[in-house]
């Protein structure tokens, strides 16, 4: 069973600054080969279709976006680009995109992936074992830290599950210090990777972020100048 996907590709990638600018931010930048965000397109053609792929961005990158896609060989429906006229960090984006897959298939499974990872073949393996916890669960992936790093935020696992752990909490960038000891206690970095259920995604997001569900809910088109911005992992 084949899985849709969704790429944020709406950052504007200040840390890597000056080669990322606000115009041609990192995911987009082609060094030595394809983009992060190509990439990040060819490991969701692993797991979607074409047509069951969509990509939210920011309304100045749509030409590059699509323009990237193209030079792929690829091409998504033109309503599967999804262009932010704001910025609202990752839940307003996740939920444009997952309102959208319940409108063309009511029970979906989709995994949300960023557009600047660079990500090795036993990741995709891990997404489609996680599969079977989503239709209960928000899914999210952590990635054994290879050291003690302050650029990330963590993720303290918890109670053993048939697939993974239950999460206990997440933890923002740390110092140095806060990072030593996280690694030693096994926290997890946090890859902002997630899995979701269309079922499952909106109960939570109704229960948590009421308006934010009734946004996207209703008939009256979004307004998203007045959405609240905030990040999946404090909105859920």
């Amino acid at each position: 069973r084949i899985m849709k996907s969704i790429i944020l590709a709406g950052g504007v990638g200040t840390r890597l600054w000056p080669l990322s600018r606000e115009y041609y931010p990192k995911q987009f930048i082609q060094l030595d080969g394809p983009s992060l965000f190509q990439q990040t397109i060819e490991r969701a053609a692993r797991l979607s279709k074409p047509d069951e792929i969509y990509v939210v961005t920011n309304e100045i990158h749509r030409y590059l976006v699509h323009n990237q896609i193209e030079e792929l060989g690829h091409s998504i429906p033109d309503d599967h680009l999804l262009a932010e006229p704001a910025g609202k960090n990752t839940l307003p984006a996740i939920a444009w995109a997952m309102q959208c897959i319940r409108s063309v298939t009511p029970h979906a499974t989709a995994v949300v992936f960023p557009s600047d990872h660079l990500l090795g073949e036993t990741a995709l393996d891990q997404i489609r074992a996680a599969e079977p916890l989503a239709k209960k669960n928000l899914v999210t992936f952590g990635i054994r830290p290879a050291s003690p790093h302050t650029g990330y935020g963590y993720i303290k696992p918890g109670k053993r599950l048939t697939t993974g752990n239950a999460v206990d909490e997440f933890r923002e960038k740390p110092d140095e210090k806060t990072a030593k000891g996280y690694v030693k206690k096994g926290y997890l970095w946090n890859s902002g990777i997630f899995l979701l259920s269309t079922d499952c995604f909106f109960e939570e997001l109704k229960e948590y972020q009421p308006e934010l569900y009734a946004a996207f809910t209703s008939d009256i088109p979004v307004n998203y100048a007045e959405l609240e911005s905030i990040s999946i992992d404090y909105g859920l």
